[in-house]
């Protein structure tokens, strides 16, 4: 399958255009035209880009990628390894962020609240501009806020949107503290695991919709730091 079409139908179905991001989201490292395997990680890491290429994919997805802001300045260090594995086993990247963990249909933080059992589902946390996280209730009436990965800030808004639980991935320490002054129950499960969640589910999207084959990589060793 064609590499444009791919990237079409993702830019289309995470709606990239209506996104404020610190992400440079879509293609960031060009590859082969034609595409018969597609991977999936949470991070463009060297690690990521090896197993790719590993596996037999010739593009390789993911939610945090390598172009933030004004673009890669040097390519020198780690961000030099990455794009050189990239290019010499052709394997293209593209990455998506904020669209991922927005996604009503693959994001990050609709899937983990899907997976929690709750109902009632609600778009909420701003960031950028953007409702990114969700709400939702589970079978015991209590309203809980979701929002994958670094969102320790949102406790406080979870407090005044009258959730019991507020569920994130990893949080500062001023947001510990916050979240404690306000009598927010605030558990972070890791930014990595909350974030596995959209990629998965967009795996199977893309193998279902685009019909080409597609495979999950997960990190070999797991380094959240969890509060």
């Amino acid at each position: 399958m064609k590499l444009k079409r791919i990237l079409d139908w993702l830019d289309r179905e995470l709606e990239v255009g209506r996104f404020d991001d610190v992400s440079n989201n879509g293609l960031q490292v060009e590859g082969p035209a034609e595409v018969a395997k597609v991977a999936f990680a949470v991070d463009a890491s060297l690690e990521s880009v090896n197993a790719a290429a590993h596996c037999g994919a010739q593009l390789l997805v993911v939610h945090h990628g390598l172009s933030w802001g004004g673009g890669i300045r040097r390519l020198t260090g780690g961000v030099f390894k990455v794009v050189k594995a990239a290019i010499e086993s052709g394997v293209a990247v593209a990455a998506y962020h904020l669209p991922l963990d927005a996604s009503r249909k693959y994001g990050n933080n609709y899937e983990l609240a899907r997976f929690l059992g709750l109902k009632r589902l609600k778009p909420a946390f701003k960031y950028r501009g953007s409702l990114i996280g969700v709400t939702g209730v589970n079978p015991q009436g209590v309203k809980i806020g979701v929002c994958s990965g670094g969102a320790g800030e949102c406790a406080e808004e979870a407090k005044d949107l009258g959730c019991g639980l507020y569920i994130t991935g990893e949080a500062s320490w001023g947001d510990v503290i916050a979240a404690e002054n306000c009598g927010m129950e605030m558990v972070c499960a890791g930014h990595y695991a909350t974030e596995t969640f959209g990629v998965k589910a967009l795996a199977r999207a893309v193998k279902s919709r685009l019909k080409v084959d597609t495979e999950f990589l997960p990190r070999a060793t797991a380094i959240d730091a969890e509060v």
